[in-house]
């Protein structure tokens, strides 16, 4: 990063604006502008431990976003606020002349369009979108055909903490307004990423199976929730439950680049297929399914398997997501996925009655047990249930035993681990 003193003045086109007691300016800058002279993190906060807090979250992020901005042709960033200290920028308004318009300007947009100037000797610092300038300043350093690129930036007269003692209500006013804009700025929940996002491979394959396969179409709660009311007799589960499925279920290396970038389109198509073989055969062995993909949403099919007293594990989204996550288990055991299904389906699925009594149902209250610790138990018990070996997850019949005991409230001999069948595993050639 250039030294400030030898940075040259800086003209931007830019719109004047009011919002409170605040007078900010809108305008454009280059990347490369950005990335030589705006700071980041240590303008804000006068503590070091709380600088160096926020530049690890920094660093967390900005390869990322780097990433992002040399990989996404389709790439785009909302504005970057910036505090102005120092220096001597100046404001000057563009006249408008009356034949260039179809109409006579309001009063109110008088003032509002003019060259922001800066003289080079301002100190420029990113109250929120450090990440963001921090991910622009690597991605130029690879590709300097971004140098010229343009991202929005709000300019606000702001005291940076180098300046604090000369003006505490001014660097108390910055920092305010930076909790403000972190606070109050809402991250898109992941139903939005679901509906919306084009670069998530998961949100991708989830719309396209709620769009086309018959077990999801009209059939799939849309609520931002995973839970399921009894009262929702028509949905199989949660979108945002078969979200976290095929989270899950698809999982394969560097799959976190797989939910930020997306893929060739010949990879899309194959996590689909993928994602489709798991639902068919799901369907081919549990008559439940079954008769929910041949039905319609009027038939309120959902209500036979979910309700008041239970219902099946596989209609609430804990049971749906336990059973998935053992199959994992199995399939990295060395089971095909057929199989593997296959023995899921020998075991008992009625959530009122045992294993599942006491562990994920309570019986007397009658609603699901979403502990974590009952979730882990659910899961190593019915993966040894289908034969799976408790050592391959970091587990152990003692060990499993001991759990169950304090979760059902039981003596350690009144435990019983049912098997419901054994794994066959694939030789190796």
């Amino acid at each position: 990063m250039a030294e400030r003193e030898s940075l040259k003045p800086l003209s931007i086109a830019s719109l004047r604006a009011r919002m409170g007691d605040w007078v900010y300016y809108i305008g454009l800058l280059r990347m490369e502008d950005i990335a030589e002279r705006i700071s980041i993190v240590e303008e804000i906060h006068s503590s070091k431990s709380l600088r160096d807090l926020l530049q690890r979250q920094l660093t967390d992020r900005s390869a990322d976003i780097s990433k992002y901005l040399l990989s996404q042709q389709q790439r785009f960033f909302n504005a970057i606020v910036v505090g102005t200290y120092g220096g001597n920028p100046k404001w000057g308004e563009l006249a408008i002349s009356d034949k260039d318009l179809i109409m006579e300007l309001p009063d109110y947009l008088e003032g509002t369009l003019g060259i922001l100037t800066l003289e080079g000797t301002e100190k420029l610092f990113a109250i929120d979108g450090q990440h963001r300038v921090s991910g622009i300043r690597q991605a130029v350093e690879n590709d300097p055909s971004l140098l010229e690129e343009e991202v929005c930036v709000i300019f606000v007269s702001s005291v940076s903490q180098e300046y604090r003692s000369k003006d505490p209500e001014g660097f108390q006013r910055t920092r305010r307004l930076f909790s403000t804009l972190n606070r109050y700025a809402k991250p898109v929940g992941k139903k939005e990423i679901i509906a919306l996002d084009e670069d998530d491979a998961i949100a991708i394959i989830t719309r396209w199976l709620v769009e086309e396969n018959p077990l999801f179409q009209d059939k799939i709660s849309l609520k931002q929730t995973k839970s399921l009311s009894v009262a929702d007799n028509v949905s199989f589960t949660s979108i945002l439950t078969l979200y976290d499925v095929l989270d899950i279920y698809l999982q394969e290396k560097g799959w976190k680049y797989f939910k930020r970038f997306r893929p060739p389109e010949e990879k899309l198509n194959q996590l689909y297929k993928n994602s489709n073989d798991l639902w068919e055969i799901l369907v081919k062995n549990f008559k439940c399914l079954k008769e929910l993909q041949k039905s319609s949403s009027a038939d309120k099919i959902a209500g036979k398997y979910r309700d008041r007293n239970g219902g099946h594990l596989l209609f609430r989204p804990i049971g749906l997501l336990i059973l998935v996550k053992v199959l994992i288990h199995q399939i990295d055991s060395g089971l095909a996925l057929a199989d593997a299904v296959k023995k899921l389906s020998k075991v008992p699925m009625q959530i009122s009655e045992d294993p599942w009594a006491g562990l994920l149902w309570d019986v007397k209250n009658r609603r699901m047990i979403t502990a974590g610790e009952n979730q882990k138990a659910a899961i190593k018990l019915l993966f040894y249930s289908v034969g799976g070996k408790l050592s391959e997850i970091k587990s152990s019949k003692e060990a499993l035993i001991k759990e169950l005991s304090g979760l059902l409230n039981k003596e350690e001999d009144e435990i019983e681990l049912p098997r419901y069948a054994l794994i066959r595993r694939r030789r190796k050639l």
